[in-house]
């Protein structure tokens, strides 16, 4: 949304970049290269141990801004830093010994550290996820930190771009649930986003109020058993246009269905999604990497456990597991995964991150299997990272990711191929849609095939990638886009030449086209 005096704009961007034509996909050779510009570009986190790692343009200039966390080290190891990574915190550059940092861009090209001016308090940060709680035009941000049996923290964003802890106002007060990662969703489609978080100590559904409060509704919603869980992940499983839950435990996983009337319905076993007792799921992340229209399921799992696996949507309700067959097991050694059209040739790939051992990067064959292309492409290390947000951070038409772990934080430029690429950001009218288009699913249709996207508010361990979708078109010069939103309404475009323009902005209430930002 942009404010002009008292009148409200309700706007979806959509960032188209042109690249001159060739498919990598149909060579196969043609793989995009990623080099760390971390130093260059100016970001740092407060000691080597970093975790948390989330994209969102919380000043409304266009360009993707981040929120970066570490872990508190001794301050021996603080200052000393890590020499193979060059982590260590710059003392030049930071007035505090901040964990949670908040870094602002310009131009794509720098950052500068803005947590103290826009008012962020130090904190050691296990999760977070922006988005507009209270549809006013601005971006907010919920926070888990490390003090164990703490609810979320929420800070209010305003038109100076400045964060107020509204915390206790907004009625997060539900302690000792541990927990690990904190995530939006517009679950009733009531047009305000909710908040859960989930935790070892059990789960915690916040439900928004359109008040600018929350009320815990875990109980009556059928979410209140008292799991171990690690994380989550929301996503449309059905297409009903309804967000389904899938929570990450220590032992046997569970999916909820949303029955659309505030409950939500045990569908583990039936769905087929249990996994084995003996796992410790770590996340999990959601992509029709098979373009059949359904979102499938990754989940990585460390620990007694062997393997990740891979479980693909039959559309029916139910999923199966084709990891062997995929080729995509991984180690058994996850942090976290993320699913990404790395070489913009519309197929889905796969990227994910291991403890000990290398990260994958499983680029899509087109033939229902991947090739691990993580040391080819650069991503290879470091390893042991627990947040892998992806975002066109420098708008140049190609995905970027940005690592945050226990080796150190990279910020990984792809350096690109041929292909086309949209970028699509996505603005609900702040009445029967929330404002971040949290829940909204966009179709591209392409000559590299359907895809299909959803604006997410989190997943993996503990990262949120750009709430702006990236679609790779291959040799595409044009694309049909369909938008439906969580009202229910659907904006249709037909045949957007990707050659001439590469703004645009739609409406969701009149779904017109505007060439211009």
């Amino acid at each position: 949304m942009i404010r002009f005096g008292s009148r409200l704009y309700f706007a979806i961007l959509l960032v188209i970049t042109v690249l001159a034509p060739l498919n990598p996909g149909a060579s196969g050779d043609e793989i995009p290269k990623f080099i760390d510009l971390r130093k260059e570009t100016g970001l740092y986190i407060g000691s080597p141990l970093g975790h948390v790692a989330v994209w969102g343009d919380y000043n409304g200039d266009g360009w993707q801004d981040v929120i970066l966390s570490s872990m508190a080290m001794s301050s021996w190891a603080r200052h000393r830093g890590n020499k193979k990574t060059g982590s260590a915190l710059d003392k030049s550059k930071a007035k505090r010994n901040q964990d949670l940092l908040l870094f602002a861009s310009a131009d794509g090209k720098s950052f500068s550290e803005t947590s103290e001016k826009s008012g962020l308090p130090d904190l050691k940060g296990k999760s977070a996820s922006w988005a507009d709680y209270d549809n006013d035009g601005y971006l907010d941000l919920a926070v888990v930190t490390i003090v164990a049996g703490k609810p979320p923290l929420l800070f209010k964003n305003s038109n100076k771009f400045t964060f107020t802890d509204v915390s206790r106002k907004a009625g997060l007060t539900v302690e000792g649930t541990n927990p690990n990662q904190v995530l939006w969703v517009d679950f009733d489609n009531d047009g305000s986003v909710d908040l859960f978080q989930a935790g070892t100590g059990g789960s915690v559904l916040y439900r928004n109020e359109g008040d600018g409060s929350f009320k815990d509704v875990s109980g009556p919603a059928g979410l209140g058993a008292k799991t171990r869980t690690n994380g989550a992940v929301w996503f449309d499983s059905n297409n009903d246009g309804r967000q389904d839950l899938f929570l990450t435990n220590t032992g046997y996983n569970t999916f909820y269905m949303n029955d659309g009337d505030g409950t939500f319905t045990d569908y583990t076993e039936k769905a087929g999604l249990s996994g084995e007792s003996s796992w410790k799921t770590s996340s999990a992340c959601t992509g029709d990497y098979n373009g059949d229209g359904f979102f499938d399921l990754y989940v990585t799992n460390i620990g007694r456990s062997s393997r990740n696996a891979l479980y693909r949507n039959n559309g029916d309700g139910t999923f199966t597991d084709v990891t062997a067959e995929t080729g995509t097991a991984d180690a058994g050694d996850g942090r976290t995964c993320a699913w990404t059209d790395f070489d913009a040739d519309g197929g889905l790939d796969l990227f994910t991150t291991n403890h000990i051992r290398p990260n994958r990067l499983y680029r899509n064959t087109g033939k229902g299997s991947f090739m691990d292309t993580a040391p080819k492409a650069g991503l290879d290390t470091p390893i042991d990272v627990f947040s892998a947000t992806w975002a066109d951070y420098d708008r140049d038409g190609y995905i970027d990711v940005l690592l945050n772990g226990h080796a150190g934080l990279a910020l990984m430029k792809n350096s690109g191929n041929s292909n086309n690429s949209i970028t699509l950001k996505l603005e609900g009218d702040g009445e029967k849609t929330n404002r971040s288009a949290i829940g909204a699913r966009v179709e591209v249709k392409s000559p590299a095939g359907v895809q299909i996207r959803e604006v997410s508010g989190g997943r993996g361990c503990c990262e949120q990638d750009m709430l702006p979708l990236y679609f790779g078109l291959g040799t595409g010069e044009a694309a049909d886009i369909d938008v439906k939103w969580p009202s229910g309404k659907v904006c249709s475009f037909k045949g957007i030449a990707v050659d001439k323009v590469n703004e645009y902005k739609i409406s969701e209430i009149k779904c017109g086209i505007d060439p211009s930002i």
